[in-house]
Order: C-alpha cells, then structure tokens, then sequence
C-alpha cells in the first residue's frame, strides 16, 4: 500500500513521519543491493547472503513488507470514519492486489514474454498476497474486535501462530527422497513445493526466494508491522509512551530473534523463523528512534531525501527492474581492455574506480544510483506528484 494513503493531517490518526522516511530507507537498500556497478566485487554487506545469514542487503525487502503491515491499521480505520462498507473496502484491498501482482508479472517476463517459462511469483507477488492477506485480516479484526489492545493482540497471535507453524512443517515434514528437517539449499520443504507447483516458472530451475510456502512467514512479518502500526496509533495519547512501547516491542522481538536463530538459523532464501523476528525487531527498533527524531523531536529535514525516495516506492521499484534489465546490460567495447562489458560496470570502471579504487567503486555506483533518484523524486515530491501504482 503506497503511503500517501496516510490520512494527511497533524493528528496522531494521521500521517506519522517516520513511515514516510523508513519506507524511503527500506526502497534505498532494495536499489542498492539490486544494482551494484560491478557483479565481480559487490561489497559483502551490499551482497545477498547465500544462504544462513543476514546483511545489510537482505533488509530491504523484509522491511519494505514490515512498513506496508504499519500502514494497513491507518489506511483501514480512515476509510471506516468515511463511512465506506466493509465490502467496498475489501474489494478496494482486492483490487490493488491484483493489480500489484499482475505488475510483478509483467515485471518478470520483460522484455521478452516467453510464458511458458515465465517466474509466476516475485517480489512484486509477494507484496500484493501479504497486503491481501494483512489487510483483509486487520479489517475483519477492526469490525468484529472493538477494543484496540484486542486488536493488536489477535494479530500478534496470528504472526507468532504462523512462524511456529511454519518452523514445525520445516522441521518435521517430510520430504521424498531427503527425509525431514532439511534446512540446506537442496532438499528442503520450500523447495519440494515450489518444484512440484511451479517447475519451470521459478527464479532458478530449482529455487524461487519467493516461493509458495516461504511467503507465509512473510505474511507474519505485515502482521507484526501491523501491530506496530496498532501501537503507534492507540496505545496513549502520550508521544513518549508510544516511543517507549515501540521501543520495547522491538528489543523483545530482536531477543526473540536470536534465540530462534539456534534451532532456525537466519535465512532469507527461507524467510525463517528468526528472520521474521530479526528484521521486525530492527524496523521496529528503527522506527520508534525515527518516530522519537521526526515526530516528537520534529527533527526532520535531515531524513527529507528518504521520505521523497519512499513517496513513490512502488514506481520507484518497479522503474529501477526495468532500468536494471534493460540499460545496464547494454554491451560496451571498452576501448582499454578490448573486451565487451555491460553499461553498468562501463560507468563503474571509467568513472568511479579512477577515484575510488577498485574496492568500493561498485558501491560507490550504487550509492550514486540512489542519489539520482532522490534528486528525481524530490521534484515529484515538491510539487505534491506521487507515482502510485
């Protein structure tokens, strides 16, 4: 859900700064682990991990969806005070799910539209099920539930209910031909499924990080956004409290994270157990100290590039996939080498590498890659132009 449908006023019902700014942050690392100047030497933190791990790079995503999850109790509980059926609302949530997903389709099979291979799930997939899910199940949490502590309970319940299911079926299922509790690339139950339902529609011939059954530990992670989002809003009318709460849902979620991480070690290819826990706890953390700066401090200037990146971040996104598969694989004699390279890595090595070395020059392009979409979208931003999609 894109967030200018925060209701836009200076009420605590209405729009929070640092979800503006966190959104912009969470789309800033998407870019940067998705567009590095050169494949050959990608700083480490800015690489995926490949398997059990977390770096910098594996926020991006994770946080995008914890965001979208805070900002379904806002956008929710604005159109109930308009008056707007549950029906019109549930079809307006259908809506924009469908039209996300189908995004993400057309997203997968640029340029070349062979269906008969294309990736049916993705990112884009993946952001339109999880806003299906949490925003249907918020909205008939807020109609049937009218005590707000209520609320946010039954969806803590639903997020902890589903990353415990999901460890049980990871650990205890078995798989043909490997047996059960396999937690390794080859063998586990995520893959089995995604091989049985979707062989040959996958990222890799045998793997999707988006798969079917790893998206239902994402689903928990909107849910635990969405009980932050419950927080930030009804909690008291106090601004310190709700930091405070904030604050301490995300330490406790963090300790939880760790103390999973011993039986369902940090994955993103697997969106573990502990990976819900361990990036909700570090959005959640980073949210109340932003919430602490921008809303209650109202030191905010400094954080304006990320809430201009975030205004359109779904556009953004999207644009920045077809830029990626299109103008950074144009091929490129290099005069000096004599050897055909992709524009990206041409930009790379004649200028950024004269001057920051061969070490960091393929994060320097990425980082410079952002700027140049902060600068676009400020202009956007300033004259009230969002992209929603």
């Amino acid at each position: 859900m894109d967030q200018k449908t925060i209701v836009n006023n200076n009420s605590e019902k209405g729009r929070l700064k640092c979800i503006d700014a966190i959104r912009g942050m969470a789309v800033a690392l998407m870019l940067l682990g998705d567009n590095p100047g050169n494949t050959a030497r990608i700083y480490p933190q800015l690489r995926h991990a490949k398997w059990n791990g977390c770096t910098v790079a594996d926020l991006g995503f994770p946080f995008f969806i914890i965001i979208m999850g805070m900002v379904v109790p806002y956008a929710l509980n604005r159109r109930i005070e308009k008056g707007i059926s549950p029906l019109n609302i549930f079809a307006h949530i259908l809506s924009r799910s469908v039209g996300i997903f189908l995004l993400g389709l057309f997203l997968n099979g640029f340029p070349l539209y062979n269906f008969s291979s294309i990736r049916i799930l993705g990112v884009l997939q993946r952001i339109a099920i999880i806003y299906l899910i949490v925003g249907s199940i918020t909205l008939l949490i807020l109609y049937l539930v009218k005590n707000k502590a209520i609320q946010a309970s039954i969806q803590l319940g639903l997020a902890f209910t589903i990353i415990i299911v999901y460890y049980l079926l990871m650990k205890h299922v078995t798989v043909p031909g490997f047996g059960k509790g396999i937690l390794e690339p080859n063998g586990n139950l995520v893959q089995y499924i995604d091989l049985h339902w979707l062989k040959g529609h996958l990222y890799k011939p045998n793997w999707d990080p988006e798969g079917i059954l790893s998206t239902f530990p994402a689903i928990a992670s909107g849910l635990l956004g969405a009980v932050t989002g419950q927080m930030l809003i009804y909690t008291t009318d106090k601004k310190i409290y709700k930091f405070l709460c904030v604050f301490t849902f995300g330490v406790i979620t963090l300790a939880l994270a760790y103390r999973a991480n011993i039986w369902f070690p940090f994955n993103k290819n697997l969106w573990s157990s502990s990976f819900v826990l361990l990036t909700a706890g570090i959005c959640i953390l980073l949210t109340s100290v932003l919430y602490l700066l921008m809303d209650i401090i109202k030191y905010d200037s400094i954080f304006k590039p990320f809430v201009t990146l975030g205004s359109s971040a779904i556009f953004v996104y999207l644009v920045s996939e077809i830029i990626r598969k299109t103008l950074w694989v144009i091929p490129i004699l290099d005069p000096l080498t004599k050897k055909t390279v992709t524009l990206n890595v041409w930009l790379t090595t004649h200028c950024i590498t004269p001057w920051a070395g061969n070490i960091l020059d393929s994060a320097y392009f990425s980082i410079v890659y952002i700027v140049l979409w902060t600068l676009i979208m400020s202009i956007f931003y300033d004259k009230k132009s969002f992209m929603r999609l």
